[in-house]
Order: structure tokens, then C-alpha cells, then sequence
């Protein structure tokens, strides 16, 4: 290939954004200035015509340059890229390498991040081991000049081994986080677009391929939703409009027009509309890339963690107060000590020992070790959530979705497989129980059916690598695309022969609930049109039967075919409609309106898409956790509630109410009849904020499902929003806080399950940390101003710290869930993370410890027959106290496993949990060598296999006495006691009554009401009759007629 292939720079290209950007700027604070000139009303109306004006001059200069490139044919020439088939054979066979080489590629340059021995250096800077590393150089001084040489040194080297133990140990965790945390973001990112490629020679077909594999000169399809991933030159526009606040600033939504504004900034998002554009900036090229490239965006710390830390501030200053308690004591007791036998120059070195213990309590009694287990635990769940297709995008929302009361879910492809699948149709006044095959419709009507799908719809089928066909766009589409696949009917063929006749595309509107698209003929045009039946069928005047004749149509034919629709809505079938006709323009009125009248009714196709395997499960599994599941689906109410009764969301005594009905209540009615609401059906995303608001108003924590991106208000507003990882638009997911990858409400479930497993794991390291607090600091005051002075120096205290606060924080925080957790009611929003049953526990193991390791400072001389008169025998003495302590602690960590009232076995499941049993072997044999071989750094002495006989039997013994314990009987927990009777259906009376109010959850299922194109078709398709106005009866009510669609 020739070197100057392309004959573009990338900073001449990225030149016309970067004048779009800065016009837009100066438009902004023109017409601000413009339109505040004057007074009244004319200088209002002068005001309008500036901003109109500014609109029109906003794109000049930009625009100047465009044309001096040539314009849009010139500027496709010199990226050489042919817009009706996309980026060649061959340069995919080249992997693109002459444009990478000459535009790079679609990532991003971040600041770099810390590096590990950068976080290391950090650590240093804490306060704490600041002055720990100070005392300790301090006692080093003083063992060299004051005391014996040949062992004064030990104890300040042993404690400066430790701090750089724990300062490792610390920067690895935030080095770990940090990683966790890029990870997060690049899988976040990784979205995939829509592009056309050159499949065959000559032929062009679409693909979708992830952001990162855009190169300049790609051909990107868009639809309402999509975020722009690139800086694009439109050159196919059907309506489009942007959202460009995040980088320009506007708040306004510009429409772009093939005449005049064709820039498309990456990072912004279509809002509405449909079009195509060459890349011409990718990476540090495009205007996203240039922005964020001193941008780095820093990980947050979750409510969890923040409450965590308050914790760990008010221990910290307990430990303060029992440091400087201890250390005053003990200084008071050295005074008097030198009164009675005079001075020593080694109570210099004593001093020096009562100070770094008093560090030490406070090293020991801050519990680092709680963000740090939060942390942990988020990270393990995380990654476990992925495989369970739950990509959590903001680790506040796993320990949210835990406590969660109400889940508001979408229907389709959530409740539903979203596997379309035409099985009924009513074409040409004839009924087909089964999809029709080709022999059953007459040829002209046969090809009025097949061109009225495949010009009016974006969906395609593309067979993958591994030759397996997939579904891209929307899932109704698609499943009207396989029906003419079925009908051995190329569709592709048809788009592309229609292509350049293409006039007139009307996006889907959720207000309109249809879409119609436009096309020239040889005279005049013709114009096809689906939707929901309902809504078609009052703009049609006349219907075609099965022999291609057109006849009137009347009131009576309406009502016969609304019955039908009905039918087929109450089987739970989502329905779509067809209509076209034929005219003449001659005055180009393109209003929709005036298009779409005097239509011609072709039919309506009847598509099946059946409930998910194990959604039943899923759903009583979640009333079974007192949680509350809605439907708020856009589908008709005879759809809604033939899938909400077989999903057992839908009781007999249940409510189901259209979003009309909904909406025209009080507050104070909505607040009567949430307790009952089952189904929304019919519900636009407004609804469905409004239903978000009301729950969060009465105290609910709320979950919520979404796809479109209308939903983005509703997924924003909710305390964690979920939304769609295959059907969703980029602006839904955005908005979301985790993304189902599979759109599968079984995967919500699941995200229930690992929330509810990072609250609980907290609870469990919690417990087990302040139970040593409790014990290591009563010992030491104990010890202190007892006479016995510190029975566990200071080096060994920062031992049993580092199996507090990162040993036991990962062991603990990774333990798995099981579906146990599905059986309890969720927590409060403001429920103590202290419940009485932790309480009980870790005063009664704490009373256990401190007793046990008194008897053996007081009694252990006679027991064990040492004198503690004796250095090396107190030494020894000393030791088996400290292994004991250890002990007690390995052992305590089993008992943390299980903190419920009604779970006795404490080892039931160990094993699942890998890291945990290695942590406790790993203790142990740490333990067993500071014990036995490290003495002098530790002031231990090797002990005998009788002495860890009765250090490990002491340990033990917490075990069945943890179980005793659990018998102790405490009061409920406010969460377990009655609430509000207000709020209290918001919650869990559904659930707590008996199994059979269970099903009263309400399950929201995939509310498609969204503008954006994809969820259009989805809205058309379900757009079946409704049905009534409320109530579980289907005989209900008047029958009302609109969109089936999944709002």
C-alpha cells in the first residue's frame, strides 16, 4: 500500500471538533447575554430569534472547515472507505495496521497510577507507625548505650520488622484495590456498536465489535440510547439528536442536520433518532480521549465503609484512652519503683518500653483491618457477581442490593428468555393458528408483508466466529427478521435494494407507539408502518383481504379485529401490527401525522416469548427474603398478567393497574394501594419513576430494572439500578449501578445473595475483631496496673494485628454465600451494624479470653511451676499466655463463620471456602515458628508439646463454649421486630404472613417503555389490547386499546 494512503492528519480531522466545541461555548454565552438585553416583549421575542439565529451560526466555523476538506464525499474519499459497505477485506485481514499506525487506536491514556512501592512509601506516612518507628529507633538507641548490646537491640529491630510487615501488607491491599478497581472501569467501559464492514467482496454487512477495535475510516451505525465512542462525520440522518452536555456544556439537546451540524462528539449520546458516520478520531484523537487524559477517576468509599470508619475512629479513641490509662499506670508504678530502690540507667530503657506499649494498644485498637475487610469482600464478590453475570459498576450498590425490600422488574427478556417467536398471525382477514408458511399467503401479499419488516426495522441476525447465529438490535425485530428467514425471504437483499429509496424514517416514539419508514417509488411514495395494533388500526381506513383486494374499513371490521387481538393478548402473545399505503407529496408535508392517515391494515403477528427457566424459583425465592417484586411492563394487561400468574408474581387478591390508572390517583391513594400492587402494566418510564419515588418516600430500599433510555431517570433515582447487559442502551447503562449480563432476573437474585454476603461477612470480621480488642486490652491494662506489667509486648501485639486486620479481614470477608441468605428479611437502611446476637457473642468470647488468660498470668507460676522472679521462666510463662491468646483467636475465627441465631455448626461449609482454611493453616504454622524458633525477636521461649497441648485445648475450648453461648437468649433485633404498620407492607408483610403472601412480591419485569429505537419495536410488538382497568380478574372492567409495549 502507498504511504500516503490516507490523506488526512488525525489533528487536522480532530480540528473541526475542537472548533465545534469552542463555537458552541461562545454561542452559549452570546445568546445568554442576547437574550437578557432587554425588556417586555419584544425584546422577549428578540431574545428567541438570537437563540434561533445562534443555532444557525453555532456550526460556521466548524462547518467552513468541512467544506474545505471537500465536504463529506471528499473527506470518505480520503479516508478511503466506502459508505455503503464499510472498511475492506483485506485491511481486516491487515488488522488495520496502516490506519492504527496513522490515527491510533480507540483507548485512552490515563494518568499513570501509583506504583507498588509508591503506595508502600504512603503507608509510611501514617501517623501511627510514624511513632511506632520512632519508639522503636528509640529503643534501639537505648539497648545500645543503656542496656546489654548483645540483646538491647531485639526488641527495636523486631518492632521495626513488623512495621515493615504491616506497611507491605498495607500497600499490597491498596495496590490489590487499586487493580480491582482499573479492572472494574475497562470492563465497564468495553461496550459494543454497531459498524459495517465488507463481509464478501463487494458486499457490506453489519457487525457489532467493542469500542476498543473502532479504527478511523469505520462506518458506526447508531440508534436513540447509543453513546458515541468515537468522533463521527454524519452522513445519514434520521432525525438524530445528541446529548453533548458532558462536553460541551449545553443542556440542550442539538439536532444535527446533513446540512449543517454533522459533528458527533464521542462521549456524548443519542438521545433520539437513528443515522450513520464515519470515524474520523479515535483515542487521544477524539475529543473524549484529549478531555480524560488528565482525568483520572479515583474509587469512593460505600456507605459501608464510611459507617466502618466512623467505627474505627471511636475504637481507635477507646484504644487511645486504655493507652494512655495503661502507660500513666505504669509510668506511676516506675516512679515509685525508683523512689523505693533508687535510679537505674536501665529504667531509662524501661520508659522507653512503657511508651512504645502505649503505641503499640493503639496500633492493636485501631481497626484498619474494617475498611480493609469491606474492601476485600467487595473485590471477592465482585468477581463472583461476574460469573453470575451481575457487573457491578459501583461497589456501593452490592451491599445496597443486600438490603434491598422491593425490586421494580421489567417483563421482557428479564422475566422472559426475549427469544421472539412469531407463532400466531392474523394477515389478510385470515386467521393462522400456527405461523404461516409461504404457501399460505398470496405472492403480492407475501412481498408487501416481507418489505413492510425488513425496510421498516433496523434488527439483523449475524452468524458469529464459531458459526452461530446471534440476534443485534431488538429482540422483536429480530424475531420478525426469523420469520421471514422462515419464509425463505431475504431480508438483507431487500434492505439493500431499498436502501438509496429510503425518503422518510420515523423513529418509534413512546408517546405514538409505532414507527413508520418512508419510500420513493417511480411515482409518488409509500409508506410502511407497524406499531401496537390498537394504535394502527385508528389510522387505517381501509384493509386488504387474502386475494389482494382493498376494501372499506368500518367500525364493526375494527372491533372484529380488536377481538382477535385480545385473544391473543390474554394467551400472553406480545401482538405488532402492519399497514402501508400509497400517495402522492407534492407539497412535502413530512408531518408523521399527515403521512401516517388513510393507512391500509395488512394484519398483526401474535409473538410468544415464554418465561425463563427458573423464574418461578427466582421470584418466590425473593419473597421468601421479604422482598417485595413488581412488574412494570409497557405491555397490555392481558400480557401483563398471563406472564405475572405464571412467574407467581400475580395472586388472587393481588392488584394490576395501567399507568393511566395510576397516574390520574393522589398520593394518598397510590400510598393505599401499594401494599396490593402486583403488575403496572402499560406504564411509561414516568410511571415507573413516579412508582420508584413513592416506594423510596415510604422508607422502601429499592432495585429497580431498566433498558431504554427513558429509563435512565427511574435507574438513577432507585437505590440501585439495574440494567440490561443485552437488550439495554448505553444510556441505561450508564445510568445503572449494576449491569445484568444476561438480562435475566435469576441474576438479581443472585446480586440479592452477594449483597446480602458482603453485609454479613463485615458483621462476622467485626465481631471477631473486637473480641481481641476487648481481651488484648483488658490483659494489658490488667497486666499494667496489676504489678505484672505487659504480659504480650509490643512486638507480639503487632503479630496478633496483622492476624486481626489483614489475615482474618481476608479470610473472613471471602466467605461464600449460601441460599440461606434468601431465608431472612432484609436489614434496615439504618440497621446497626452491631446486632445484640454479635454483642452477646463478643462479650462472652472476650469474657472467655480475658478469664482463661488471667488464670495463666496469676495461677500459670504454679501451674506450669515457673518463677516468674526469673527472667527466662517469666519469658516462658509470658509465651504460653501469648500462644494461648493466638489461640483463642484461630479458634474465634470459626466460631465468626456463623452469626444468625439459628446457626449452630460453625463448620459447616468450611471447606468451600479455601482462603479461609489456608489462612487458619497459615497461622498456625507462623505461629509455631515465632514460637519455637524466632524467640529473641519475640521474647518467646520454645515451648513443650504438652505446654501446645494445653495452648491449643484452651483455644478449643471456644468452640463448645461458642455454642453454649448461642443459647444465651437475647432480645430482637429492632429489623426483627414489628415497624411501622404504615410502611410495613413496603417490606416484608407480604413475605412474613405465610408462604402464601409470598407470592404477593411483586416482580418488576423489563420495562421497555424507552424512546430509543431498540426498545421501539419491543414497545410496537407488545402493544396487544388492554384489557381492563385493575383487579386479577380478567373479565373486568371496560376494555381500553393500547400498546402492548415493554415500556
Amino acid at each position: 500500500m502507498a504511504e500516503n494512503k490516507f490523506e488526512l492528519d488525525p489533528k487536522t480531522l480532530m480540528g473541526m471538533f475542537e472548533i465545534n466545541t469552542k463555537k458552541e461555548e461562545e454561542t452559549k454565552d452570546s445568546l445568554i447575554e442576547g437574550t437578557f438585553k432587554g425588556e417586555g416583549e419584544d425584546d422577549e421575542e428578540k431574545g428567541i430569534e438570537l437563540e434561533e439565529e445562534g443555532e444557525k451560526q453555532e456550526n460556521l466555523a466548524p462547518r467552513k472547515l468541512f467544506e474545505e476538506l471537500g465536504g463529506m464525499e471528499s473527506i470518505l474519499k480520503k479516508l478511503d472507505v466506502n459508505p455503503h459497505i464499510g472498511l475492506t477485506l483485506q485491511e481486516q485481514k491487515d488488522n488495520f495496521q496502516q490506519r492504527i499506525e496513522k490515527y491510533g487506536v480507540n483507548r485512552f491514556e490515563v494518568p499513570p497510577h501509583k506504583s507498588w512501592f509508591e503506595l508502600l512509601w504512603d503507608s509510611y506516612k501514617d501517623t501511627t507507625l510514624i511513632i511506632l518507628i520512632v519508639a522503636a529507633v528509640v529503643s534501639l538507641i537505648l539497648g545500645f548505650t543503656v542496656e546489654d548490646p548483645s540483646t538491647g537491640w531485639i526488641e527495636g529491630t523486631a518492632i521495626l520488622i513488623a512495621v515493615i510487615i504491616v506497611s507491605v501488607v498495607t500497600a499490597s491491599n491498596d495496590y490489590e484495590k487499586e487493580k480491582q478497581f482499573r479492572a472494574l472501569n475497562e470492563v465497564k467501559e468495553n461496550i459494543e456498536v454497531k459498524v459495517l464492514r465488507e463481509v464478501t467482496e463487494g458486499v457490506g454487512d453489519l457487525d457489532t465489535i467493542s469500542i476498543y477495535d473502532i479504527v478511523v475510516g469505520d462506518i458506526l451505525v447508531f440508534d436513540a440510547g447509543d453513546k458515541i465512542p468515537a468522533d463521527c462525520l454524519l452522513f445519514k440522518n434520521e432525525d438524530l439528536n445528541v446529548d453533548q452536555s458532558l462536553m460541551t456544556g449545553e443542556t440542550k439537546t442539538i439536532r444535527k442536520r446533513l446540512d449543517g451540524d454533522v459533528f458527533l462528539l464521542s462521549g456524548t449520546v443519542i438521545t433520539s433518532g437513528a443515522g450513520r458516520a464515519v470515524v474520523t478520531g479515535v483515542g487521544l484523537h477524539s475529543q473524549w480521549g484529549a478531555m480524560r487524559k488528565n482525568f483520572e477517576e479515583k474509587p469512593e468509599d460505600t456507605p459501608l465503609q464510611v459507617k466502618l470508619d466512623r467505627m474505627a475512629v471511636i475504637i481507635g479513641y477507646i484504644g487511645l484512652f486504655a493507652a494512655i490509662l495503661t502507660v500513666l499506670v505504669l509510668v506511676i508504678m516506675w516512679g515509685i519503683d525508683i523512689g523505693r530502690n533508687g535510679w537505674k540507667k536501665e529504667m531509662l530503657g524501661e520508659l522507653a518500653d512503657y511508651i512504645i506499649i502505649g503505641i503499640t494498644i493503639v496500633v492493636v485498637a485501631v481497626p484498619e483491618g474494617l475498611p480493609l475487610a469491606v474492601t476485600i469482600s467487595l473485590a471477592y464478590s465482585m468477581k463472583k457477581m461476574m460469573k453470575d453475570n451481575n457487573l457491578v459498576r459501583r461497589l456501593a450498590s452490592c451491599e445496597t442490593m443486600g438490603n434491598a425490600n422491593n425490586i421494580c422488574s421489567d417483563k421482557t427478556g428479564t422475566l422472559t428468555e426475549n427469544k421472539m417467536t412469531v407463532v400466531q398471525a392474523y394477515l389478510y382477514g385470515d386467521l393462522f393458528d400456527e405461523m404461516p408458511g409461504a404457501d399460505d399467503i398470496f405472492e403480492y401479499g407475501l412481498n408487501l408483508l416481507s418489505k413492510s419488516i425488513s425496510i421498516n426495522s433496523k434488527a439483523f441476525l449475524h452468524v458469529n466466529e464459531k458459526g452461530i447465529t446471534e440476534e443485534v438490535g431488538n429482540r422483536t425485530e429480530c424475531g420478525l427478521i426469523r420469520m421471514l428467514e422462515v419464509l425463505k425471504i431475504d431480508y438483507k437483499q431487500i434492505r439493500v435494494d431499498s436502501e438509496d429509496k429510503v425518503k422518510k424514517i420515523y423513529n418509534f416514539d413512546n408517546a405514538k407507539k409505532r414507527m413508520s419508514t418512508v419510500i420513493k417509488k417511480k411515482e409518488g411514495f409509500k409508506v410502511y408502518t407497524k406499531g401496537a395494533p390498537e394504535i394502527i388500526l385508528k389510522f387505517c381506513t381501509r384493509v386488504m383481504d387474502d386475494n389482494g383486494n382493498i376494501t372499506d374499513l368500518d367500525e364493526e371490521g375494527k372491533n372484529g379485529i380488536l377481538e382477535q387481538i385480545n385473544k391473543m393478548a390474554n394467551e400472553g402473545l406480545r401482538t405488532l401490527a402492519f399497514a402501508f399505503r400509497n400517495f402522492e407529496n407534492n407539497d412535502e408535508d413530512w408531518e408523521q401525522e399527515n403521512v401516517e392517515q388513510e393507512l391500509i391494515f395488512i394484519g398483526f403477528v401474535g409473538i410468544m416469548d415464554p418465561l425463563r427457566e427458573g423464574v418461578e424459583e427466582a421470584v418466590m425465592e425473593c419473597q421468601r427474603a421479604g422482598i417485595t417484586v413488581r412488574m412494570v411492563t409497557g405491555d397490555n394487561v392481558g400480557t401483563a398478567k398471563t406472564i405475572a400468574r405464571k412467574c407467581g408474581i400475580l395472586t388472587e387478591d393481588g392488584l394490576v393497574l395501567e399507568g393511566y390508572e395510576f397516574r390520574k390517583m393522589s398520593e394518598e391513594e397510590q400510598i393505599e394501594i401499594l401494599p396490593n400492587l402486583q403488575v403496572l402494566a402499560r406504564s411509561s418510564p414516568q410511571d415507573k419513576y413516579d412508582l420508584v419515588s413513592l416506594l423510596k418516600k415510604q422508607g422502601a430500599i429499592v432495585g429497580v430494572t431498566g433498558d431504554g433510555t427513558n429509563d435512565a431517570p427511574a435507574l438513577q433515582k432507585a437505590d440501585v439500578g439495574l440494567s440490561m447487559g443485552i437488550a439495554g442502551t448505553s444510556m441505561a447503562r450508564e445510568a445503572s449501578d449494576i449491569v445484568l449480563l444476561d438480562d435475566n432476573f435469576k441474576s438479581i437474585v443472585n446480586a440479592v445473595m452477594w449483597g446480602r454476603s458482603v453485609y454479613d461477612n463485615i458483621r462476622k470480621f467485626l465481631q471477631f475483631q473486637l473480641t481481641v480488642n476487648l481481651s488484648a486490652l483488658t490483659i494489658a491494662f490488667i497486666g499494667a496496673v496489676s504489678g505484672r506489667g505487659m504480659p504480650l509486648r509490643a512486638v507480639q501485639l503487632l503479630w496478633v494485628n496483622l492476624i486481626m486486620d489483614s489475615m482474618a479481614a481476608l479470610a473472613l470477608g471471602t466467605e461464600p454465600p449460601t441460599r440461606k441468605l434468601l431465608q431472612r428479611k432484609p436489614y434496615r437502611r439504618n440497621e446497626s451494624l452491631l446486632s445484640n446476637l454479635i454483642i452477646r457473642n463478643l462479650l462472652c468470647q472476650g469474657a472467655y479470653q480475658v478469664i482463661i488468660l488471667l488464670v495463666i498470668l496469676y495461677a500459670g507460676p504454679s501451674m506450669f511451676g515457673y518463677d516468674i522472679n526469673i527472667e527466662k521462666e517469666r519469658i516462658h510463662l509470658y509465651t504460653i499466655l501469648f500462644n494461648a491468646f493466638v489461640m483463642c483467636q484461630v479458634f474465634n475465627e470459626i466460631n465468626c463463620r456463623k452469626i444468625d441465631k439459628d446457626e449452630k455448626n460453625v463448620f459447616k461449609g468450611i471447606f468451600r471456602n479455601h482462603i479461609f482454611v489456608g489462612i487458619i493453616v497459615v497461622t498456625v504454622i507462623v505461629q509455631f515458628i515465632v514460637v519455637q524458633f524466632v524467640g529473641s525477636f519475640f521474647y518467646t521461649e520454645p515451648l513443650t508439646a504438652m505446654e501446645w497441648f494445653w495452648c491449643i485445648l484452651i483455644g478449643f475450648f471456644s468452640l463448645p463454649l461458642g455454642l453454649l453461648f448461642r443459647y444465651i437468649p437475647v432480645p430482637d433485633d429492632k429489623s426483627q421486630r414489628e415497624e411501622d404498620p404504615e410502611k410495613q407492607p413496603l417490606r416484608d408483610d407480604l413475605s412474613s404472613d405465610s408462604d402464601s403472601n409470598m407470592s404477593n412480591e411483586l416482580d418488576l419485569k423489563n420495562n421497555r417503555d424507552d424512546d430509543d429505537d431498540e426498545d421501539e419495536d419491543e414497545d410496537e410488538e407488545n402493544k396487544g389490547l388492554v384489557s381492563f382497568h385493575s383487579g386479577s380478574d380478567d373479565n373486568e372492567s371496560e376494555e381500553k386499546f393500547d400498546e402492548d409495549s415493554d415500556n
